[in-house]
């Protein structure tokens, strides 16, 4: 993966064969899926489980690839493709070769992840436009913005920095750029000594490329591409259920609690089956998973007897999302507190009910 582009049926076999594997509950059977791959991909402070999506992880290992050759450009490796796809120009740039091999092919195909997180470090700023080049250090890597009409439409760094003492030429930074582009501008070191400009990566510390880096700034682009979701937003809750000092059995029950992923009678009903939707313990009312761990008499009389405060009204409520904020953030500071998501597991696993059992545990 770290040298060539694995086919598009290739990373769905394996996308689908860990899918498969995650709802298993022997690892070896095909059950039910409960949510879609791609929001088990998401970190787990965004809801997900943190699968790696395998064609953006395959993307991050070969822009590894590329960024050998942008950055160290005197080495055999990068000697070798330069003589062969890129002679007078550079890896980044968009050059159509002759019979290329597969391996640059492969290559080239991570350049729009490299550009997106590249940015131009200011020298002497002759070669880099101020219009065209990413050297602004924002959010992400652009050019500089200006006021209304541009009169100076070839206009390079090194024109608005003051030759005689080698600082930026505040009063033309005002008249050229918007004020938040100034106090960027002006953050950025200048050099007395006339050197070129030099690359670097601007999502890590080092200014060097790493494929973590490169991954979630694949995953970051994804997530802003994708349309706005409307309903309660369950990242938070999800993303403490991982924080919780318990087993990674129980913290990954909880996740599933949180997420709806529980074969409770409701949720069977709502994907198709023909299934009783009432409560198998006490037949009152649906078999939700709020009614499973917080309304079903036996899950009531064992949140009374057990240390965690209950009060009508406050605890247990009739919303999922409320009773588990309330278990996370508004118990007193007590060390018995921390019992709750034995609790939880304990309820569930008190009854013979073969449908609320999780499709797979830990």
């Amino acid at each position: 993966m770290s040298c060539f582009r694995l086919p598009k049926g290739v990373t769905n076999n394996l996308s689908s064969a860990v899918s498969n594997f995650c709802w298993s509950s022997n690892g070896q059977s095909r059950e039910m899926h409960w949510m879609a791959w791609k929001k088990l991909c998401r970190h787990k402070n965004d809801g997900g489980l943190g699968f790696r999506v395998i064609e953006d992880f395959n993307t991050a290992l070969l822009a590894k690839q590329l960024w050998r050759l942008i950055d160290n450009h005197e080495s055999l490796f990068a000697r070798v493709f330069k003589g062969r796809y890129y002679r007078n120009a550079t890896p980044l740039d968009l050059i159509r070769s002759y019979s290329p091999s597969y391996g640059w092919q492969s290559i080239v195909s991570a350049r729009p992840l490299v550009q997106k997180g590249l940015i131009k470090r200011v020298g002497s700023g002759v070669s880099i436009s101020v219009w065209d080049d990413p050297w602004i250090p924002a959010s992400s890597p652009r050019p500089a913005t200006g006021h209304g009409i541009n009169f100076y439409p070839h206009l390079r760094v090194s024109e608005v920095i003051n030759p005689s003492t080698a600082t930026w030429n505040l009063p033309l930074l005002n008249q050229l750029f918007h004020s938040t582009d100034v106090s960027r501008i002006l953050g950025i070191p200048t050099s007395r000594v006339p050197r070129p400009y030099s690359m670097g990566w601007f999502y890590t510390t080092t200014g060097r490329y790493t494929v973590k880096s490169g991954y979630a700034l694949a995953q970051q682009t994804l997530e802003n591409e994708s349309p706005n979701f409307f309903g309660p937003d369950t990242r938070q809750l999800q993303s403490q259920g991982w924080k919780i000092r318990c087993t990674q059995k129980l913290q990954h029950f909880i996740w599933q609690a949180i997420t709806g992923c529980i074969a409770v009678g409701a949720r069977l009903r709502s994907r198709g089956m023909h299934v009783d939707p009432q409560c198998m313990r006490c037949g009152m009312a649906p078999e939700t998973v709020n009614h499973t761990l917080f309304e079903c008499p036996l899950a009531l009389q064992v949140w009374a007897l057990s240390p965690i405060p209950t009060a009508p009204a406050h605890f247990p409520t009739e919303g999922l999302f409320s009773n588990m904020a309330h278990l996370f953030w508004d118990l007193p500071t007590d060390e018995r507190m921390g019992m709750y998501p034995w609790l939880i597991w304990y309820i569930v696993s008190s009854t013979a009910l073969g449908r609320t059992r999780t499709l797979k545990q830990g």
